[in-house]
């Protein structure tokens, strides 16, 4: 790896964490940081992590240290960590921002592994203890681990390195007895519930909410129930049936009673999980499909992927672990993928991005907002789904794979 790549790398990738570093000795491991660089240490037992857009305004943050370019920001010794998603959402979207706002982030973990951390910890470039830095520093250390990363993953180099673990996987094998692994911690929406709790008597009751339409509400609820792609016409149609129009007057904080829309698709059925799954992948209750996917048309547009529409600025959340890629072109404006193994998934027009290409993802992570980069019309996303093949049509990141419709891939995840 080329040295100024590498180090174009290190101002870029910079996330790590410490453990069990006794809170008066951070400083005697911290790289001093040059030309105007800033670092920001946190410790995690810290409420504010938690809070929506705590650090929108990291320009007020004082405190940086004028020799070492540092910042520490404490948190609670019995600090617990909460249990309601909405708060992780908040703190993975503040660790996300802050990451992109200075040179060095580094997170103190507790000497012993709590599994509430382990999505934090799984995006850590490294995580050091005292004992890794007794021979040399921080920076050294990280360089070592980014090139250490970006070695060629040819078949002769994964053999050299694993044979030790395949080994030791033949001597074992007799006495593993498989079993279920456990569940792990996600912020994706389960909607079903949500459905159950505002579901009485086969109405939909919702509260209406600023910055919600009876245009969106109508396009969500046939989305959901019939799993259709709504044009005017139906929306007009399903209001009139509730007594309401586009139009009607509706305030904030008003509660709606509508009926279960009824519109005919024998495919109801088989789309409901797969439309459920995109849906869910937008942190927005209220999130619908306005277009499906679609390679031979008629009288329109090659269309290689859905669209899912949403507020502009709903975060889009990691419906799998993985590893964050990314690029931008003029059509799909601001793009993000995540890939497993064999699986991919693209989200193009993007307001913003949360990860580096490189970078690991946890399952409920969010990725990037919704915006209307590239070529839209209005605020949504477009999910191209895919398998990852050496002679695949399309490429991000260096990965090439090949495009699948989103609701044939899901049913093979």
């Amino acid at each position: 790896m080329k040295k100024k790549t590498l180090e174009t790398v290190l101002d870029k990738a910079c996330f790590f964490g410490l453990r069990g570093f006794e809170s008066d000795s951070f400083s005697c491991f911290l790289p001093e940081l040059q030309n105007d660089k800033k670092g920001l240490l946190i410790e995690l037992g810290n409420e504010a992590l938690f809070e929506r857009n705590a650090f929108c305004d990291v320009s007020a943050i004082p405190g940086f240290s004028e020799k070492t370019g540092w910042k520490i920001i404490r948190g609670k010794t019995s600090f617990e960590y909460p249990k309601e998603k909405e708060k992780w959402v908040n703190f993975y979207a503040n660790i996300s921002m802050l990451k992109r706002k200075f040179e060095r982030i580094a997170t103190i973990f507790p000497q012993e592994k709590n599994e509430a951390l382990a999505g934090i910890e799984n995006s850590c470039l490294a995580v050091f203890s005292e004992c890794d830095l007794q021979a040399t520093g921080i920076d050294d250390l990280l360089r070592l681990k980014i090139a250490e990363t970006n070695i060629p993953k040819t078949p002769l180099f994964l053999t050299v390195k694993y044979s030790w673990f395949f080994t030791l996987l033949l001597c074992v094998l007799p006495f593993f007895i498989a079993s279920k692994p456990a569940e792990q911690v996600s912020n994706l929406r389960n909607i079903a519930n949500e459905v159950k709790k505002y579901s009485e008597k086969g109405d939909i009751v919702h509260i209406f909410k600023e910055g919600e339409s009876l245009t969106q509400i109508a396009r969500f609820a046939i989305g959901k129930y019939n799993s259709l792609v709504t044009t005017e016409t139906m929306v007009k149609e399903y209001l009139e049936n509730n007594e309401l129009s586009p139009d009607s007057k509706i305030k904030t904080g008003d509660t709606l009673r509508l009926k279960l829309p009824t519109f005919s698709n024998p495919r109801h059925k088989a789309m409901q999980p797969a439309w459920n799954f995109f849906t869910g992948i937008l942190n927005d209750s209220l999130a619908y499909i306005t277009e499906l996917y679609n390679v031979k048309p008629a009288n329109t547009r090659r269309h290689d992927g859905i669209d899912v529409g949403a507020r502009k600025g709903t975060r889009i959340l990691a419906p799998f672990s993985g590893t964050a890629w990314t690029m931008e072109d003029e059509r799909g404006g601001l793009m993000i993928a995540i890939a497993r193994e064999k699986d991919l998934i693209v989200f193009m027009h993007c307001d913003q991005r949360f990860y580096l290409s490189g970078q690991a993802v946890m399952e409920g992570d969010p990725v990037a907002s919704v915006g209307t980069s590239g070529h839209t019309t209005g605020p949504h996303v477009h999910i191209a789904t895919g398998k990852i093949t050496p002679g695949g049509e399309r490429n991000i990141g260096g990965l090439r794979y090949s495009i699948l419709d989103p609701f044939e891939w899901y049913g093979g995840i």
